[in-house]
């Protein structure tokens, strides 16, 4: 039996969970998640495994070789197209031979008892296996019915909308396959196992079957859902393996890699993992943290519930809360990263900056010190501390200089001048010079001028 991983991104799946890093090797718990499927696979006797490729196969490759650094015979099928998942899938047969596959995405948090789907697969004669579990919101995925009595799907749905909702018991992207179940696959065309393959065969009546499988799955698509499986592994719920020492303290469990330190008086809660390298200065608190290979937390820092990739920077008395920080981040002395925020890779949180919540800043991109950040930081290379430079107010229209800012600016120039007065404003043929001009001439008239 062989292993087949959808490593790249496949239709709708396309677009990745962060900037610059396909999904399978965004790191959770200090580890790119697809290590954590390999070993899944490994410790259930699946060892002979496909990689399919599409979206920067060079991580993948470059990291994984010929697998025998993690147990496994790792081969890799790069599409040159979009042939969607079981077209990519057919795509690699010259390496999946007659062989039994079990597919699954390289995107999921999962500790599935792989053996026990299989031999389900086989007491049934199953042509083609889904594994599925339930969830509280089913939308984002297919949901499936199933025989009480012998397991065979007898309805299915590819992303319904609520009144369309009829179980919440899902697809799960793993998927145990006979040669003739893959054969049903066209060549060379894009092909889909929830849109096209499975709805088929419910149609033929074929041998489709479901296993409802027992344990942790999550799909991190996107950061809420990453977010949320680093809170699920850090609290115990689900089952993976982790490198370290394990020290059990008063007031948590610690996880120490190789050469990390940590300095006197840091109060650590929750569960935190440091990975080889880190080091810790004095008086941090840490709360519930993964921080990988070589980051640095100065003194007096406090980090809550907040994931930090390789070779970050957190400066003295910095705060980072409920955030991921990608690698090579740079938190300034003394700044604040409030919660939910993305700070992508390379970028820089200047001293004593504030990035406030549900905020996303691009890669390299750089807050000044002493900025407030309150919107995702895209465009442009840095967000300056003021929109004000001398007698002039400037910024990019509709990003830094808003309509509701330029109606609050006029509304505190006007009370100044006092109701009554009488005030002239011009502009170009710009859209956003017309933009900001009635925004203005608002904000005016708010406060009693002509």
């Amino acid at each position: 039996m062989k292993g087949v991983i959808m490593a790249g991104g496949f239709g709708t799946r396309l677009k990745p969970l962060t900037i610059n890093r396909p999904k399978p090797m965004v790191p959770v718990a200090n580890r790119p998640i697809m290590e954590h499927i390999v070993t899944l696979l490994r410790k259930h006797g699946i060892t002979d495994l496909v990689s399919i490729l599409y979206f920067q196969p060079e991580h993948i490759t470059s990291y994984f070789g010929d697998g025998s650094k993690f147990g496994v015979n790792m081969q890799y099928v790069t599409a040159d197209a979009d042939y969607g998942t079981a077209g990519a899938v057919r795509n690699a047969s010259d390496l999946l031979g007659d062989d039994r596959v079990i597919v699954i995405s390289g995107d999921v948090l999962t500790d599935f008892d792989l053996r026990a789907a299989i031999r389900s697969h086989e007491e049934r004669s199953a042509e083609a296996t889904i594994a599925l579990t339930s969830v509280e919101n089913p939308l984002a995925f297919g949901i499936v019915i199933t025989d009480e009595a012998t397991g065979r799907i007898v309805r299915f749905l590819e992303k319904p909308t609520w009144g369309e909702v009829f179980s919440d018991t899902i697809n799960t992207g793993i998927y145990i396959l006979e040669p003739e179940a893959l054969r049903r696959v066209p060549p060379s065309t894009n092909f889909d196992f929830s849109r096209d393959l499975y709805p088929r065969m419910l149609a033929e009546g074929a041998g489709l079957f479901g296993y409802v499988a027992k344990g942790y799955w999550r799909d991190i698509g996107n950061i809420d859902e990453y977010r949320i499986a680093h809170h699920d592994l850090l609290h115990g719920r689900v089952n993976l393996e982790f490198a370290g020492e394990k020290r059990v303290l008063d007031d948590g469990t610690l996880w120490l890699g190789r050469g990390a330190s940590i300095g006197s008086n840091v109060r650590i809660s929750g569960t935190v993992m440091l990975d080889d390298g880190v080091s810790v200065a004095d008086d941090a608190v840490l709360e519930d943290v993964v921080a990988g290979a070589g980051t640095s937390i100065g003194d007096g820092a406090e980090l809550r519930s907040t994931v930090l990739w390789e070779d970050c920077r957190v400066g003295r008395r910095a705060r980072v809360m409920e955030s991921v920080c990608a690698s090579g981040v740079r938190v300034g002395k003394a700044a604040i990263v409030r919660e939910k925020c993305i700070i992508s890779d390379a970028a820089e949180v200047g001293d004593f900056a504030v990035v406030g919540p549900n905020v996303k800043v691009w890669p390299n991109k750089v807050v000044e010190e002493r900025a407030a950040l309150t919107h995702s930081l895209i465009w442009g290379e840095a967000w300056e501390r003021s929109l004000f430079t001398g007698a002039r107010v400037s910024g990019i229209p509709n990003f830094e200089l808003t309509p509701e800012i330029a109606a609050r600016l006029a509304g505190a120039y006007g009370a100044m001048l006092g109701p009554g007065a009488f005030v002239a404003t011009s502009r170009d043929s710009d859209r956003a010079s017309r933009m900001i001009n009635r925004s203005l001439m608002s904000g005016f008239m708010s406060v009693g001028l002509d």
